[in-house]
């Protein structure tokens, strides 16, 4: 007997094109699946609020429709054959950033402390900007305190950290951390008060790095306990690897 007269191979009765149908069905549903579970981890592990997880989601429910279209549209052309250099390099993971434009900014609720890490503030103020009206008083630690607008002066308390001098002086209007904890603390006992810091990098420079990090985590602690709230901003460049862990570890929230 010869070959051709054998049984037909296994997996051979169904057509090519039915195949091709349902392998290409079964991968994009099981990417679509890792996709959406990677990108919660990814959001969750940073410690994002529900609120902003669920803003996360609607967006991504949001580009459904266009995904679905995408993948519809490869599998109704023909496959093409990619070159033998692409097949060797190894294929990268795809990574969706949500677009900055569709998240809104969520602001912070009391007994909650954020933590964001930026060159520049810009972030951390725009945060503050939309959380100072929800407090009954404004706390602002910077060597630049930053305008607020719609909010009354009347409750906004701005204070510039003062330097380390060996003469015991300091600058006019300066306090230094045990002066300024000192008002956040009354701040703070008057119920609903939003402690915003940016000076982290000047005290670490003037003061030693230890006192410096009891202080920023007394001020998170202290605040979330008593149902206020803490922005701070660090440079990404400011601490160790071991310090910024150390410090990451009193806020509730790190972006």
């Amino acid at each position: 007997m010869s070959d051709s007269d054998g049984p037909p191979p296994e997996g051979r009765g169904s057509l090519p094109g039915d195949d091709e149908y349902i392998e290409g069905y079964a991968k994009g549903y099981g990417d679509g699946l890792r996709e959406a579970l990677r990108e919660l981890r990814a959001h969750a592990g940073r410690g994002a609020s529900p609120q902003e997880l669920r803003m996360l989601i609607e967006s991504r429910l949001a580009r459904i429709p266009e995904d679905v279209a995408v993948r519809r549209k490869g599998l109704l052309t023909p496959p093409r054959r990619a070159p033998w250099v692409s097949l060797l390099r190894p294929p990268a993971a795809p990574v969706w950033t949500p677009p900055k434009s569709s998240l809104p900014v969520v602001p912070v609720e009391p007994g909650s402390t954020h933590l964001l890490r930026e060159d520049r503030p810009r972030r951390a103020v725009e945060l503050l900007r939309v959380s100072a009206p929800r407090f009954r008083r404004v706390v602002l630690v910077s060597q630049r305190p930053p305008e607020l607008s719609g909010v009354s002066a009347d409750i906004v308390e701005a204070i510039v950290p003062a330097g380390a001098r060996t003469d015991g002086g300091s600058t006019a209007g300066a306090m230094d951390p045990s002066g300024f904890a000192g008002r956040i603390r009354t701040a703070v006992d008057s119920g609903a008060a939003l402690v915003y810091l940016d000076a982290i990098e000047f005290l670490v420079t003037e003061y030693p790095l230890d006192f410096t990090m009891r202080v920023v985590t007394w001020i998170a602690d202290y605040a979330s306990k008593n149902g206020s709230a803490l922005i701070a901003a660090l440079s990404p460049n400011t601490l160790g690897p071991r310090d910024v862990s150390l410090l990451e570890r009193a806020f509730h929230i790190v972006e």
